[in-house]
């Protein structure tokens, strides 16, 4: 959705998709602007058009969506070794524990810049109310 295209309610909308922008870590302003300065830390100012990103913080908003379906997925797959399969349990647990852990640490930063790009598009904010620059 490019900046111009209209959103589905049929209003234009003046910001790029906060589904795009969020899962690659852009800033929701522009598109264009790095939102994280580290691994999970938020950029204070977005390099390309300035948006104050330094009162942001979504906190552990992502996380308790993550462990359930991650939680969901590593069950299931461990369900599958020891009953399908019939790996012994610590087979399973050298699956299934570094699955986990590698589909946890590379769905964070995505779940996070998500939620930032949508609190942004929405004006909400994870204080009750918006936290971004009140010019945009």
């Amino acid at each position: 959705m490019s900046a111009d295209a209209p959103d589905p309610s049929g209003h234009p909308s003046r910001y790029p998709s906060p589904y795009r922008t969020g899962l690659a870590g852009r800033c929701p302003r522009c598109g264009q602007g790095r939102l994280f300065a580290g691994f999970l830390k938020v950029a204070p100012r977005c390099e390309r058009c300035g948006l104050d990103l330094s009162r942001e913080d979504a906190g552990d908003g992502a996380v308790p969506f993550l462990i359930l379906l991650i939680g969901a997925i590593g069950v299931g797959f461990g369900m599958i070794f020891l009953l399908g399969f019939d790996w012994s349990v610590w087979a399973t647990l050298f699956v299934t524990v570094p699955l986990i852990a590698i589909l946890t640490l590379a769905s964070i930063p995505k779940a996070k810049g998500l939620l930032i790009a949508l609190q942004f598009v929405n004006k909400a904010g994870d204080t009750g109310h918006n936290t971004f620059d009140a010019d945009d």
